[in-house]
């Protein structure tokens, strides 16, 4: 490093102040400065650089059709700690997966959210449908739950960071659930049990990601990335959907939607044909020191 001989005072020149910009709410939390993504954008650096921590998590799973399986909660990556300098830093928030509305396709998969190419997060399993071939839960972040008609099927395998399978079916009654970012998705039967998987608490991931700190975006929100709970045909067997997922439905109802981020929505009623509840948007949260 060079120094300057001023006047017998030997100075050391300090490196420019880290100044950087994008995000749907940015505020400084104690000692951290927040950027939270909610849709797609750019985290862009216009000054100095840093090691920034980032967590994404993935859209959540849409539900599945006529006693269809609930979907499956995106993928939840923790802080991972990313080196950035001056520049522009593409950010793709994962789409929710939309509940499926017809007999001939599963509930959709979450989309996959990203930070640039440092941080991927897969989106949550669509759940499984009513129609022969489509009764399995699909493969996602978390899986999406299996359909009870027919034979039944199989829960959709999980593939990711904090991520669980979706539950399976004897193909009775109740669909499977979706599974969440810390459990398994319950398996469907005559006795309905077909809840989704438990998610991950916000403060899990950061003990300042509350309401309280962060009134625009969690508001009435402390779980993410849980499961859908599995369509029923039959009332008081369908099954409840993890904390902000979709409950699943019974009759020719629709799955509940989900209302937490990365988190599966609920299957559809199975009396006559019930449509699949839809996800819930990935996220993107980029702290660090100040």
């Amino acid at each position: 490093m060079i120094a300057n001989q001023i006047a017998g005072i030997t100075s050391v020149p300090t490196a420019p102040a880290f100044i950087a910009t994008g995000g749907n709410d940015v505020r400084t939390v104690g000692s951290y400065k927040y950027h939270i993504f909610t849709s797609n954008g750019t985290f862009s650096v216009s000054s100095g650089s840093a090691n920034v921590s980032v967590a994404c998590i993935g859209g959540g799973g849409g539900g599945g059709t006529s006693n269809g399986g609930g979907g499956g909660g995106g993928e939840v990556d923790t802080y991972t700690t990313v080196s950035t300098g001056v520049g522009s830093y593409s950010i793709t928030v994962g789409a929710l997966g939309a509940g499926s509305t017809s007999d001939g396709s599963k509930g959709s998969n979450g989309g996959t959210t990203s930070f640039a190419s440092s941080v991927i997060s897969l989106g949550g399993g669509g759940g499984g449908a009513v129609t022969a071939g489509l009764r399995d839960g699909a493969t996602g972040g978390s899986g999406g739950g299996a359909s009870a008609r027919g034979s039944g099927g199989t829960g959709g395998s999980a593939s990711g960071s904090n991520t669980f399978a979706g539950g399976t079916t004897d193909g009775v009654d109740g669909a499977g659930g979706g599974g969440g970012a810390t459990a398994v998705g319950q398996p469907g039967g005559a006795l309905g049990n077909s809840n989704g998987g438990a998610g991950m608490a916000l403060t899990t991931i950061d003990s300042q990601l509350t309401a309280a700190n962060f009134s625009a975006v969690f508001t009435g929100m402390t779980i993410i990335a849980s499961g859908g709970g599995g369509g029923s045909s039959a009332n008081g067997n369908q099954g409840t959907g993890g904390t902000g997922a979709g409950n699943g439905s019974y009759g020719n109802a629709t799955g509940g939607a989900a209302t937490s981020f990365g988190s599966g929505g609920g299957g559809g009623g199975g009396n006559t044909f019930g449509a699949g509840g839809n996800g819930y948007a990935g996220l993107v949260i980029v702290r660090y020191a100040v």
